[in-house]
């Protein structure tokens, strides 16, 4: 356990200075409600393919049927159904779709997970005017979870057959084959998800397997890779030379390799266009470091991170240096007398793009956990008193804490897949169930709305 802190009386006078270090009241406005970050997901509808035709094999029975054409196209809406494929529909549903929800002809991102939700190929036979022979759909299901530790993924491909239930009707059975490729880097380890043609139809009505994909670029290099599939449908058993449905991936899977600080090679792959869930740091863990930070986003005018997305900067060490080490104009004096193992933590964090201001600059206080178990604000420099209006928050924060939170912001960054420039939100969840504010204290300064 940590080293308790001391009472809040001993900070009643700085040694330094010999002059009363104030209070810092955080007020709560009226009907105040904490903006929203932008939901760490996304979706979009399948684009719509009109028909596209491929003439019959000489000879075959389709021909000799009268088949003159296959056609296929990609609805952005599925058709009704038949009664047996709603049934399946529930029974999927019941055991686990997909994606986890229910929104047919639809692209749904994560992150780190990417699924496409029961597009709608529908299948054709035309004769020699023209005229519809039969017909039958086609239900594609995809999903994938990318790994941000890794430069390899896999996704599971399901194809559902939804024909005529009339025994007369011409279109009983479908071949299915399928496959994937992607671009630059990236190659595919798995590309088929099974092996060559599956014959659909309503007795066997599902194909599924699985296919996968390596992209492991150079160091300090990143990929955008586009995925692409495509189907090979035929109705009399032949497998055509060429895809007669193709679809691409709206969103790109990027990859890099950077070195880490111990030299070794680190390669892992995310959505960059979707933002990632909340860093949360409640003070229940993090103590008076996320009281720091939560100052800094309740109390100061820009409020990063909570008001404002923080984009990820890849010289912390070198930015923290103008916040807390030797090039702020303004040294951080540690008070081992009222914060025991005292060590300077500032926020927004050095390694962000909003990070590393002159610590001279920021405001400056120190959090003190008090008898009543909330914690207490206090202006730690009162040659500099805190005006509210400052860029930044430098915190007298016990160094445990401070290493704790700095190792969950570098988990973060990992669990996430963020680089350079990457935007990231922060969440204070507890923040004013912990920390003392105008309510409980008289009039104070009001936050930032």
């Amino acid at each position: 356990m940590l080293a308790m802190l001391l009472p809040a009386q001993a900070i009643a006078t700085t040694q330094a200075q010999g002059e009363t270090a104030a209070p810092l009241l955080i007020q709560i406005p009226e009907g105040f409600t904490p903006p929203q970050a932008p939901p760490p997901s996304e979706s979009a509808k399948v684009e719509p393919a009109k028909e596209s035709c491929l003439p019959i094999e000489p000879g075959s029975a389709d021909q000799r049927a009268g088949v003159a054409e296959i056609c296929t196209s990609i609805v952005s809406a599925a058709p009704q159904a038949s009664a047996t494929k709603a049934l399946r529909a529930n029974e999927v549903q019941a055991e686990g779709g997909y994606c986890e929800t229910s929104d047919p002809g639809t692209w749904h991102f994560k992150r780190l997970k990417y699924c496409l939700e029961e597009m709608t190929v529908e299948f054709t036979l035309r004769g020699e005017q023209d005229q519809v022979l039969g017909t039958a759909n086609l239900y594609i299901n995809t999903t994938a979870e990318l790994n941000p530790r890794k430069g390899t993924w896999s996704e599971s491909m399901k194809v559902e057959f939804d024909g005529s239930r009339d025994p007369k009707a011409a279109v009983q059975h479908l071949n299915v084959s399928a496959d994937v490729s992607c671009d630059l880097n990236c190659e595919t380890t798995q590309k088929s998800p099974w092996t060559g043609a599956k014959t659909l139809s309503n007795a066997n009505d599902l194909a599924e397997g699985t296919v996968a994909y390596s992209d492991v670029p150079a160091v300090d290099e990143k990929d955008f890779t586009e995925i692409k599939y495509h189907l090979y449908i035929t109705h009399t058993g032949s497998t055509p030379t060429k895809p007669n449905v193709e679809w691409t991936m709206p969103r790109y899977v990027r990859c890099n390799t950077h070195l880490t600080q111990t030299g070794n090679e680190s390669t892992g792959c995310a959505l960059p266009s979707i933002t990632p869930p909340d860093m949360e740091l409640p003070i229940s863990t993090y103590g008076a470091a996320a009281v720091t930070y939560g100052f800094g986003q309740y109390a100061l005018p820009d409020g990063w991170g909570y008001r404002k997305s923080m984009q990820r900067a890849l010289n912390g060490k070198e930015r923290r240096e103008y916040t807390c080490g030797t090039k702020s104009t303004v040294k951080f004096v540690r008070k081992p007398d009222i914060v025991p193992k005292d060590s300077c933590d500032e926020y927004p964090f050095a390694s962000t793009k909003q990070g590393g201001t002159d610590g001279a600059l920021c405001a400056e206080i120190t959090p003190l956990l008090e008898d009543d178990g909330k914690y207490q604000v206090y202006d730690s420099d009162p040659s500099r008193p805190v005006t509210f209006k400052e860029p930044c928050v430098r915190g007298h924060v016990h160094e445990d804490l401070n290493e704790l939170a700095g190792t969950a912001y570098s988990n973060y960054i990992q669990d996430w897949r963020l680089m350079e420039d990457d935007s990231f939100w922060v969440s204070i969840p507890d923040f004013y169930e912990k920390v003392k504010t105008s309510e409980e204290n008289g009039d104070g300064i009001a936050i930032v709305d």
